[in-house]
């Protein structure tokens, strides 16, 4: 028998099953439903064969197929992946395509694919999610190219893919839903320690997962008759069976070598087949190609190192072969099915490039990365690729070596790929640096590891804070590691962290500015950082600050909300908030020292200036795709309607702040402020308790974290606790706003006004001496302060709570103190309280006015509870109100109104699903349940309906 004996490969044996799950997706999204397939398995399973069988299948069907396989010589450079998939395409797109396809919030990837991305530099806190505006920018894309032609992104060897291509595959996978757009992908089993990304994806319940098992001894027989010329024995096929263990491309290779040394297919042949592969694949794949000419086998070694995509002519320069000898030597290795045909070059599978890679000595590894670093660097190949070789030689104190490395690992960083990105440098540290650079260097390689959340990023900054000697060093690095630890939970430990730092720096050094930036927005933000700055804020309480630049606006920032926490005074509070917004606040994640601004405008009753700027900076945020910062603000508008009483729109802005944050990193600053919106805004609109406890639980954000706004929440709960009724367990929750947060909610009412809360609870006990006190000492400090919303509500619960003779002057004070503030919610309160006072006392007519005012703002503000309450008292004096048509706007769902109110404007449902960071599918879905609750009149005066409602 000769090689010539072997037949051609059959069809794909024993994986129908998988392929009809593949071809099912296929077609679903032909269809305009797609989804994701992972097909795992260990290497040689056939994974790869079952892509090509998904390519072929998606070409059949019309689908535009955009192909890319990882390698493990590029897995730590950011987004190659994702370049694979899309930069081919786009290059040869005409120009009409590429700006269709790059339309909208595509654009966002548009200098991500051409290279010139690049992250801003972080001034304080840096963002947790800096790849969030490419990502979805990339979803766009996809989206977009899809619309003109079904799409299949098909990626092989996942487990080795870069961190930011996974996280982007991610979150492409999780929005497919309505679209003609499928992910079929392959890998190994991913390890989640080596790679969290591509194991995080692997395991999302979002997409399907088949996982091919070995050939039965049946398929093996199958395999073993097609392969060969001559019939097989049992006993054969039973050798055969035991050395690959059913693995289909080791078998190939089995059956390869069998056919070179002519082996017969039988029972006696056994011993044989069982010395043929004694080391699994790498011995087949050495002794075929023991069997070409000695340039190929060169070659082979080569390309090994070089990796998949490499040119044929580097691998020929690397080995010294002629122009003639690399084309003979290449098409032996193509013939002999080592790799693919093409001018780059793509070894067959992983598996022959790892065993030829696996056979090379150390010290010809050494010399052919060495080389290869060379020629790459000498003909201007990407330094990514330089750098890649130079990661494998030996440290030789080479000065090129080292700043090619940390120009790589600043990309890196940039590009969000900080585990790569310290990789680098701690290989740039070996090299070593000169004695000069290493300062430097270390900065770099914890800033890093403190992006990329390791704990090895902790030693080499406190190095630094502590022994340090460079000033911009030392601000840096104790910057850099403040971040770190206040990201995970040791607010603290970042408090102390700063100013050990800011104490070891001269007075008047231009580092201590940014040291004291850093300082005051986490004392801003956390209880057990602000013991840390307390000298700092009453020094600046005492000499007052101008607004010189980005630390003075910081200073400004902090007086403002020192003022509104003490408690100080509302119109002070406000002063000082509005000259920080207008002279420039430093820059930090997500607008954080805006957001710190508008919150102190919230609770002095500013609510036009507060919402005027939450809607700058969210039309900003939306048009860099800043995901976390959109939902950052759209907390903060949530927080904004619920406080002047649009509790649609509060509900409508919690619920896409609380969406969109779902699968975000580091949202936990957000998901406070939109589930305590959330919460008190479901109460009023008559959500049931069970629910709007489900969403404190679901939200998983602790009441007793150091996060400034915890106190909102823990008030929330205490709120919904009395409400159900439990009403000790509410008191004993809102006196922890107290107790636990004494500087961030305890002081001031008009911040948390937990004391009127409690108050009604302790008089619904029978406690009425306590409550009484509690609802006075909250009147005090109410009227300290000065905002009128906050003394309403305490004038209010003093009524409630007081003497009965005395209800219906509180409550007439109330409401005349409540005209001074938009806050019309309150408002509704108070009348419905005058009203029903009067109806009690026997003033029916007297009654009437109050309560039919009361009914009619709560209509407004949507507080159904408020409303139902309003109606009944209305009829205990014998007047019927018409009642509320449920059945036209008033009975959309916030979600549901955000959505038709920009269809109203005229948005497309693209441009709807882009300006809300939601899919297609969800805005069809809206739309499809309100035009069903709309009557005809409503849909054909839509704009005017709305415009109305929202009056």
């Amino acid at each position: 028998m000769s090689p010539s004996a072997v037949a051609r490969p059959v069809a794909l044996l024993e994986r129908e099953q998988e392929v009809e799950r593949i071809h099912a997706m296929l077609h679903a999204a032909a269809r305009r439903a797609g989804g994701a397939l992972i097909i795992e398995g260990p290497p040689g399973i056939g994974k790869s064969r079952l892509l090509d069988e998904g390519r072929e299948e998606a070409s059949r069907l019309g689908l535009r197929v955009l192909a890319a396989r990882s390698t493990q010589l590029e897995q730590g450079f950011p987004f190659g992946v994702v370049r694979q998939l899309f930069e081919r395409m786009l290059l040869d797109a005409d120009d009409a395509q590429r700006e269709r396809w790059l339309g909208g919030a595509a654009k966002l990837a548009a200098e991500l694919l051409t290279g010139a991305a690049h992250a801003p530099p972080a001034a304080h806190l840096p963002s947790t999610d800096p790849g969030y505006a490419w990502q979805h920018g990339l979803y766009w894309l996809a989206s977009n190219i899809a619309a003109d032609t079904p799409l299949a992104l098909v990626v092989d060897d996942l487990q080795w893919c870069d961190a930011p291509s996974a996280r982007a595959l991610a979150f492409i996978a999780r929005r497919v839903e309505g679209q003609p757009l499928a992910l079929l992908l392959a890998t190994r089993p991913p390890d989640p320690a080596e790679t969290p990304e591509a194991a995080v994806l692997v395991a999302d319940p979002i997409v399907e997962r088949v996982s091919p098992e070995p050939l039965s001894p049946a398929g093996v027989e199958a395999l073993v008759a097609a392969r060969l010329a001559d019939e097989p024995e049992s006993g054969f096929i039973g050798a055969c069976v035991e050395v690959t263990g059913g693995n289909p491309f080791l078998l190939g290779e089995l059956l390869e070598e069998v056919a070179a040394r002519r082996v017969k297919p039988v029972a006696g042949s056994a011993p044989e087949v069982d010395a043929l592969v004694p080391r699994g694949v790498a011995n087949a794949v050495l002794l075929r190609l023991s069997r070409l000419a000695p340039e190929a086998g060169v070659l082979a070694r080569a390309l090994s190192v070089l990796g998949d995509g490499a040119q044929v002519g580097d691998a020929g320069l690397l080995v010294r072969l002629t122009g003639a000898e690399t084309e003979t030597a290449m098409a032996a290795l193509v013939s002999a099915g080592v790799v693919e045909a093409g001018g780059t070059v793509r070894f067959a599978h992983p598996i022959l490039g790892t065993a030829i890679y696996g056979d090379l000595s150390p010290a010809e590894r050494e010399r052919l990365h060495h080389g290869a670093a060379t020629i790459l660097r000498d003909r201007g190949a990407p330094e990514e690729l330089v750098a890649a070789q130079v990661m494998h030689t030996e440290p030789a104190a080479d000065p090129e070596a080292v700043a090619l490395l940390r120009r790589t690992a600043r990309e890196a960083l940039a590009l969000g790929a900080a585990a790569g990105a310290a990789a680098l440098l701690e290989r740039a540290l070996e090299e070593p640096p000169t004695e000069d650079e290493r300062p430097a260097l270390q900065v770099e390689l914890g800033r890093a590891y403190a992006r990329a959340g390791a704990p090895e990023g902790i030693a080499p900054l406190s190095e630094i804070v502590d022994h340090g000697e460079r000033p911009a060093d030392i601000a840096t690095a104790a910057i850099e590691l403040s971040s770190m630890l206040f990201f995970t939970g040791q607010a603290g430990e970042a408090g102390t962290i700063l100013r050990r730092a800011h104490d070891r720096l001269p007075a008047g050094d231009p580092a201590r500015a940014g040291l004291e930036v850093a300082l005051l927005g986490v004392c801003c933000t956390s209880a057990a950082a602000r013991v840390e700055s307390d000298a700092l804020i009453a020094d600046l309480c005492s000499r007052g600050v101008t607004a010189d630049g980005p630390l003075g606006a910081g200073r400004l920032a902090t007086l403002a909300m020192d003022e509104a926490v003490r408690p100080g005074s509302a119109e002070v509070a406000a002063e000082l908030a509005e000259r920080a917004l207008a002279a420039g606040l430093p820059r930090g994640p997500h607008h954080a020292w805006s957001l710190l601004c508008l919150m102190v405008l919230t609770v002095a009753d500013r609510f036009d200036v507060a919402a005027q700027h939450a809607d700058e900076l969210l039309a900003e945020a939306r048009r860099r795709g800043a995901g976390l910062t959109v939902a950052a603000v759209s907390s903060h508008c949530a927080y904004i309607a619920m406080r002047r009483g649009d509790l649609t729109s509060a509900r409508a802005d919690a619920d896409a702040a609380i969406e969109l944050t779902s699968d975000m990193v580091g949202s936990e600053f957000v998901s406070v402020i939109a589930v305590t919106a959330a919460v008190l805004a479901g109460l009023d609109r008559d959500e049931t308790h069970d629910s709007l406890r489900r969403m404190i639980d679901r939200a998983d954000v602790g009441c007793d974290v150091e996060l400034s706004a915890s106190s909102h929440l823990r008030y929330a709960s205490g709120v919904l606790r009395a409400a159900a009724g439990d009403h000790e367990a509410a008191v004993a929750e809102l006196r922890e706003c107290a107790t636990g947060h004494p500087v961030f909610g305890g002081e001031n009412p008009a911040v948390v006004p937990w004391r009127s809360a409690a108050a009604l609870s302790l008089a619904e006990l029978g406690r009425d001496a306590e409550a009484r006190s509690l609802a006075k000492d909250e009147l005090r400090r109410a009227r300290e302060f000065g905002a009128p919303r906050a003394i309403g509500v305490a004038q209010r619960a003093l009524a409630l709570v007081g003497p009965r003779e005395e209800r219906s002057q509180r409550l007439e004070l109330a409401l005349d103190v409540l005209a001074e503030s938009p806050a019309r919610l309150e408002r509704a309160r108070v009348l419905l309280d005058i009203g029903a006072t009067r109806r009690a006392a026997g003033q029916r007519s007297a009654a009437k006015e109050p309560l039919t005012e009361a009914l009619a703002l709560a209509a407004r503000c949507g507080a159904r509870g408020l409303e139902q309450r309003a109606r009944a008292e209305l009829a205990a004096i014998g007047v019927r109100p018409r009642t509320s048509d449920r059945s036209g706007v008033d009975s959309l769902t916030p979600s549901e109104r955000r959505v038709v109110e920009l269809a109203a404007d005229g948005g497309t449902n693209r441009e709807i699903a882009q300006t809300l960071f939601v899919t297609e599918k969800t805005v069809e879905t809206h739309l499809g349940r309100a035009f069903r609750k709309l009557d005809v009149s409503s849909r054909r005066q839509l704009p005017d309906v709305l415009a109305r409602a929202a009056g």
